[in-house]
């Protein structure tokens, strides 16, 4: 299997989050609305992944564009998770990990090795949603979320302009799972 582009990646992303705001499956036109790109587009990036197995659609259904870990029917090829560690604390990623946390490796950017990536609690109330985060971005680009230890606690901010935001980066957020 092919990996995903970055977009493709965000897209994956989009659809998860869609689906569990709103209990239904985005259309192309919510897919281009988002992206600020043409439904043309947005239908090209979606064959594409449904080409990788990444995800899947019913024929003449409206609304049935689902992630494959999410589900739609039997034979469907199997998530292929790698093992990231997880911390509780996101200011205390020094050290060892609390346990392992699988995240699946076909929805990863082609240019991010599980061995850069880790997870970490986050959030003022328990249980806390969780972020995965890249340790080595290659580079950063204005709206990228980034985590960042202070002195107080640790902070997960958007970058604002095209520079590295300091020693003080932990890396970038890659995926958040919201906690319910």
């Amino acid at each position: 299997m092919k990996k995903i582009t970055r977009r493709q990646f965000e897209i994956v992303n989009f659809i998860r989050d869609f689906i569990g705001k709103n209990t239904i499956s985005p259309t192309l036109y919510d897919i281009a609305e988002y992206f600020s790109i043409k439904p043309s587009t947005a239908a090209a990036h979606i064959a594409a992944l449904e080409r990788k197995r990444v995800i899947v659609r019913q024929k003449g259904r409206r609304r049935s564009i689902r992630p494959v870990s999410m589900g739609m029917g039997s034979g469907l090829p199997q998530k292929t998770p790698v093992c990231v560690p997880f911390y509780l604390k996101s200011g205390g990623i020094s050290g060892a990990p609390s346990s392992y946390y699988h995240v699946d490796a076909s929805l990863l950017p082609e240019n991010v090795r599980a061995k850069d990536l880790f997870a970490v609690r986050f959030g003022l109330f328990s249980p806390g949603d969780i972020l995965i985060v890249w340790m080595r971005p290659e580079r950063l680009h204005p709206g990228m979320l980034v985590l960042e230890h202070t002195d107080s606690a640790p902070v997960c901010r958007q970058v604002m302009m095209d520079s590295d935001p300091g020693p003080e980066m932990l890396g970038q957020v890659i995926a958040l799972l919201r906690s319910l």
